[in-house]
């Protein structure tokens, strides 16, 4: 949710708040989607995501929790499920401005869009690292804090609302990303530090072997004497507490924190909403080198110690408008209730034991009946707005000499602080659909009593309630959507009729990249509502506007399954609801393609699935893009895997295998060039012979040349070099992941009539951009692929062959379609030649060392042959 303003409060005041920390032995309760983010982040320190860098970012997962085990930490990680009606305003205006991202399609500002599947693959690396995990209904934060308190162990999260809830906090910034050996006597005054190198054997870890020690503090002799000592890792980190906030530097007590929490504004309460509170307070003379929002949170932390929670309370309310008193009391008792609250549904969901003193919790009405009668209890006159908060008093004391100008000047910088607040909250949502607004959620309201300030109602009774459960969901749903088989926008779907559509990379002025899969959309949907007794066909469907930047509200109909299809849970896996798909897409050899996938690597057919479906919908694909596919899933799951060591720096790679790849490139050039179009089937078989069949040899020649896709090219244009990307590739592209990311909803819900996607197993945005940027012109893929890419790898190129005659026999119309034409600006900007010349010689071993050309293979490769992809090849034989 994020509490504004206070992270960077407590980082500027880290002496004072956070604990240096060793993290070991212990549960660990992780903030999921926060670390989803967080470690997507790391990964593009690998490379580029531009939409989809699965496969780096599922190592970099997996490399977390390995650390993680390392020091002998159990994780616990609770993901984000469905958006509450009260959030939908804050999604509108992220949404908004990751379109304004997109706008001008220059890498560095739109490669922080995360891609579409991201959860999915962190949800894979932690099925493969063995970490337990579990999907929460709606936000997890509550949920996060509640299971930590409960095992007694920190969390980790990079979140503020942490720090205004009861747990130990570990901000994710402040973990190390190295593994630390500690060896000290039992009383840890004599001890030595070393740091950990983790590509070692597990035995050689075990032994103590592969440290490298970096500190040592006391007696040496006593460390490593046979004395008794203690060894363990460790990552070093900091740790806060609320107490570290309470006490005993601001002494606020704990039952504060609540309002706390609301008068610093988050992402459910518009900052304007507390104008006329904030303006209520004296902040008297105005330090400059502070900033507004951390004058508002010392101010805050200041006035709260002079007063009651009831006194605060009422203080609060009093000085709202009429119509925004129902969202404030409403969101104090939010508030009240995440801190009260002890039904731990993750601490079942592991089957573990609480750890805690056990306590009967107070329901929510309990609670709202307990603040009425306490709000109530108050005389009329006693929370009085008449004392003031002298700023000066308690915030830097060098600046007590500023005039009445400083002052003034403090007060249009809040004028203009309160300006942007009123701006970024018109963002958010379009003018002309702000209307559409109240539609999306109805959110259940009760009959209120009604509070009582003199002879005016405090609140109204008409006040409604956050009641958000999944308590109507069917249970065969809960089973899958807890255990996180399914994407979280499937609550939305089966609770709120709502679909809420992030935009991908795209162009901006075609219609979204989802409207490609609204057949399987819509058939999701018709499932989830096959459980309710009232049969909704309708559901909202939330998207960036065209032509434009702004959101818009449609409203997808007949979202219901096919005529003569039925549903049933009970009677699992349905492959024919995914049959009439592709029947209704256009397949016209349906039936065939179903029985010929049954023979295709279980771990293959619904990416083929989601190629053909997406290949027959999408006139913009063409067989060079079907290509570029095909090379991608051969170099993640053939060549990485042959060659152990993922190495994507061109030249660490090249002059690491330098001698050994010309010494290969010798042997290797006779049989290559007679290979031809292998005529076999694409089955079991040929894959395993094929995965089998690589050679190390084979799989370094080929990636000598395919690792540079794996970054990305800048251009120089006017004498500047500057990176951009092509709008049009990327939202075919973009529309083929939505195609993917729609199957992988729907396939669970199946039960599983094929395998589901591993994406980073699959899947590469950049790469498969460059490889298709590449090869897009040429007049023969399979030469060009022949001759260039796998010409010394025969087996790999036999396998492309095999794979793209396998989507062209369902869609054979990729044939006769070529590649779209520039328009406008990008043709003005970029003019590209019909055919694309390229060179007919492998880059020799040594080009980065001064540009050398090994004549010999030159001279001994070319002979005879004549390049159709290259125009002047005849006259490089004549010359």
């Amino acid at each position: 949710m994020g509490v504004r303003g206070l992270t960077t409060f407590i980082e500027k005041n880290a002496a004072v708040y956070l604990k240096p920390h060793e993290l070991h032995d212990t549960n660990l309760v992780i903030d999921g989607d926060n670390l989803c983010v967080q470690l997507f982040k790391r990964s593009q320190k690998v490379g580029l995501a531009l939409g989809g860098n699965y496969d780096a970012y599922y190592r970099t997962v997996v490399d977390f929790f390995d650390m993680l085990q390392l020091v002998n930490v159990v994780p616990y990680v609770l993901l984000d499920g469905g958006y509450e009606s009260r959030k939908i305003a804050i999604v509108r205006y992220r949404m908004q401005q990751r379109i304004l991202k997109m706008k001008g399609f220059h890498v560095p500002a739109i490669n922080s869009a995360t891609p579409p599947m991201l959860r999915e693959v962190f949800v894979d690396a932690m099925r493969e690292s063995g970490v337990a995990f579990m999907r929460c209904a709606f936000e997890a934060d509550d949920e996060v804090a509640i299971l930590a308190r409960k095992l007694g162990c920190p969390v980790l999260s990079y979140d503020s609302d942490f720090y205004i809830h009861d747990v130990q906090y570990i901000p994710y910034v402040t973990l190390s990303s190295k593994v630390y050996r500690k060896v000290s006597d039992r009383e840890g005054e004599n001890f030595k530090v070393g740091i950990v190198e983790r590509k070692q054997t597990k035995k050689a870890r075990q032994r103590g072997d592969g440290v490298r020690y970096i500190a040592q503090c006391g007696d040496q002799d006593v460390v490593e004497g046979e004395g008794e000592v203690e060894t363990y890792s460790y990552l070093d980190c900091c740790l806060y507490t609320i107490d570290n906030l309470t006490g005993p530097h601001d002494q606020l007590g704990k039952e504060m924190i609540p309002l706390f929490a609301v008068l610093l504004g988050n992402d459910y309460i518009e900052r304007n909403v507390l104008r006329a509170f904030y303006e209520a307070i004296s902040t008297g003379r105005v330090n400059r080198k502070i900033n507004q929002q951390e004058r508002r949170l010392k101010v805050i932390l200041k006035w709260l110690q002079n007063h009651t929670f009831e006194s605060a309370t009422r203080a609060i309310i009093r000085h709202i408008k009429g119509e925004q008193k129902q969202q404030v009391y409403r969101q104090i008792l939010t508030a009240i209730r995440g801190y009260n609250c002890e039904d731990c549904v993750a601490l079942h969901y592991f089957g573990l034991q609480d750890q805690t003193a056990q306590e009967t919790p107070l329901e929510d009405d309990e609670i709202e009946k307990d603040l009425q009668t306490r709000l109530g209890a108050i005389a009329d006159g006693e929370e009085t707005m008449e004392e003031t908060v002298d700023e000066a008093s308690f915030l830097d004391s060098e600046e007590e000499e500023e005039d009445e100008s400083a002052s003034n000047e403090g007060q249009k910088e809040k004028s203009k602080d309160d300006q942007e607040d009123e701006l970024s909250r018109h963002n958010s949502c379009d003018e002309e659909h702000d209307k559409d607004e109240n539609d999306l959620l109805q959110e259940e309201s009760d009959a209120e009593e009604i509070i009582m300030d003199g002879h005016e109602p405090l609140i109204g009774p008409e006040l409604k309630r956050n009641k958000f459960t999944d308590r109507n969901w069917p249970d065969w749903f809960k089973r899958i959507y807890s255990a996180a088989q399914v994407p979280r926008f499937l609550a939305d779907l089966i609770h709120s009729n709502l679909y809420i559509n992030y935009p991908q990379i795209e162009d901006v002025k075609r219609q979204d990249s989802n409207r490609l899969s609204g057949p399987i959309l819509r058939t999701v949907f018709a499932i989830l509502k096959t459980s309710f007794k009232v049969k909704t066909t309708e559901f909202k469907y939330v998207t960036r506007r065209v032509p434009g930047t702004g959101v818009v509200n449609a409203t997808v109909t007949d979202a219901c399954l096919p005529a003569g299809v039925e549903y049933n849970p009970a009677k699992l896996p349905n492959v024919t609801i995914l049959r009439k798909l592709f029947e209704d897409a256009g397949i016209e050899k349906c039936d065939e393609l179903f029985e010929t996938i049954r023979s295709v690597p279980s771990n293959l057919r619904l990416y083929f699935l989601a190629i053909i479906y997406w290949a027959k919908n999408c006139p913009d694909v063409n067989l060079a893009y079907v290509h570029a596919l095909v090379v991608c899933i051969l170099q993640l799951q053939i060549v990485d895997k042959a060659l152990k060591s993922l190495n994507r720096n061109v030249d660490q790679f090249r002059q690491a295998h330098r001698e050994y790849l010309e010494q290969q490139r010798q042997t290797s050039k006779t049989s290559e060039q007679s290979a031809g179009k292998p005529d076999v089937a694409f089955n079991r078989t040929f894959y395993n012979k094929l995965a089998s069949g690589t050679s190390r040899a084979s799989a370094l020649l080929a990636y000598d040349h395919l690792i540079q896709h794996f970054s990305y090219k800048e251009e120089e244009v006017r004498g500047r070099r500057k990176m951009w990307i092509e709008a049009g590739t990327m939202h075919t592209l973009a529309s083929f992941q939505s195609v993917c990311f729609n199957l992988y909803a729907l396939t669970p819900l199946l039960g599983y009539p094929v395998e589901n996607l591993r994406m980073h197993e699959l899947y590469n945005t950049l790469f498969v951009y460059n490889v298709y940027e590449g090869m897009k012109n040429l007049a023969d893929l399979g030469e060009y692929e022949r001759t260039v890419i796998f010409r010394h790898s025969a087996t790999l190129y036999a396998a492309v062959c095999v794979m793209v005659r396998f989507v062209e026999t369902y869609v054979p119309e990729l044939k006769g379609r070529t590649v779209r034409a520039k328009t406008g600006k990008a043709a003005k900007r970029k003019q590209q030649p019909v055919v694309h010349v390229q060179p007919i010689t492998i880059r020799p071993a040594n080009d980065w060392d001064g540009g050398k050309k090994d004549e010999s293979s030159e001279s001994d490769d070319g002979e005879g042959y004549v390049d159709v992809n290259n125009k002047f090849s005849q006259l490089l034989l004549a010359g």
